[in-house]
């Protein structure tokens, strides 16, 4: 099977092209093209995403990028004769993405590729962004009469913990075989939860945050703290050379009997600090609040490694990728458990991810149905 994923959710412009090969319970993949286009520079001087602008980029950016990845994947070849103008349903799949529409129309059409199904993420995340990638999908499924497999963007980040690369070849991987319950914690800057896996496919959301992501309140002190935007790479480095103790910020809800976070507390303690301390120094309020989020994570999902007696713990999202977190994660785990870590260029949202979780989908969905979720549940 081959697979051709499309992702949008938020400010990274994604496409990703896999073949698996084998056994359908225990398939091994080859990674064929995983191209990730990043709109940091353009959001960077409003100090967060714009959903305009990120639905704006997403349309220049498809088209060029499906090129990319078909000729990297050796699946590319032109037509002669041009698209036909007068192609009412391509027109009415693309009523709102009129950009898109022109681009499609300036390289289309293509020879069919030898693609079994398109996944395409369809929430959560930014509606405006995910309609895009939602709409570029069933374009293609029209043209080319392939399926669509819609996907949770959570379930994806869930998976880059679980690929297994063979140490002989980077763009060769299998899934970890593993014993279910799994515990997955899922970090970034839109979402904060623990998810418990039964199965493949089977999930319970049994801790969230109910008010700021733990990757929102690194954006938003790096702002009081004019480190700029992405805000956790910032911190993360700054901290490096800070004192984690120089400043008691609080833990909020780490004895709470609940899953459940809240970060908000934390920001706002940040925010009063450095209104009542005017010599403080950068790096140890970067260290100290980092190492606040970074206990109320790890307690909090130990706690719920031990209840669901789980043997596995995978870790996924942006925030993954902060090296504190991981190391604590690993120094804190229960005797017997193992830790899952994504490799660092998975961590942050990427096409290759909707790809392998969309392989484990028996079934397409007819693309009538399909919708942009913004605020959809990886348990829905």
């Amino acid at each position: 099977m081959k697979i051709l994923a499309i992702e949008t959710s938020c400010d990274e412009t994604a496409i990703s092209i896999i073949e698996s090969k084998g056994k359908i319970k225990s398939p091994k993949f080859t990674i064929l093209s995983n191209i990730v286009s990043s709109q940091v520079a353009i959001h960077k001087e409003f100090g967060g995403v714009v959903p305009n602008l990120a639905e704006r980029e997403h349309q220049k950016s498809l088209v060029p990028i499906l090129i990319t990845a078909l000729k990297q994947a050796k699946l590319f070849k032109k037509k002669k004769y041009a698209l036909k103008k007068e192609n009412a349903a391509l027109r009415n799949i693309l009523s709102r993405e009129q950009e898109l529409l022109k681009q499609m129309k300036e390289v289309f059409p293509l020879e069919v590729p030898l693609i079994d199904r398109i996944a395409v993420t369809h929430g959560p995340g930014l509606e405006p962004a995910l309609w895009v990638g939602i709409n570029f999908a069933k374009a293609l499924s029209h043209l080319w009469n392939i399926p669509i497999v819609p996907m949770n963007h959570m379930e994806g980040h869930i998976f880059t913990a679980l690929i297994k690369e063979d140490g002989k070849n980077a763009k060769k991987f299998s899934i970890e075989k593993t014993r279910f319950p799994i515990v997955a914690l899922l970090v970034s800057g839109g979402h904060t939860e623990i998810v418990l896996m039964k199965n493949i496919g089977k999930y319970t959301i049994i801790g969230e945050t109910i008010d700021d992501a733990a990757g929102e309140a690194f954006d938003k002190v790096a702002k009081m703290l004019n480190l700029g935007y992405p805000g956790g790479p910032a911190i993360s480095k700054l901290a490096d050379s800070g004192d984690a103790s120089a400043i008691p910020f609080p833990r909020p809800m780490i004895k709470k009997d609940s899953y459940d976070f809240s970060f908000s507390g934390l920001k706002t303690a940040v925010l009063y600090y450095l209104r009542d301390h005017t010599s403080y120094k950068k790096r140890d309020v970067a260290a100290s609040f980092q190492q606040a989020v970074v206990d109320v994570l790890t307690a909090k999902t130990m706690r719920a490694l031990k209840a669901h007696k789980a043997k596995i713990l995978a870790l996924g999202g942006g925030v993954a990728a902060n090296t504190l977190l991981r190391k604590t994660l690993q120094d804190t785990l229960l005797r017997g458990a193992k830790l899952l870590l994504p490799k660092i260029s998975l961590t942050g949202d990427n096409a290759l991810m909707i790809a392998v979780a969309s392989y484990f989908k028996k079934k397409p969905t007819p693309a009538k149905m399909i919708t942009a979720r913004g605020n959809t549940k990886i348990s829905d």
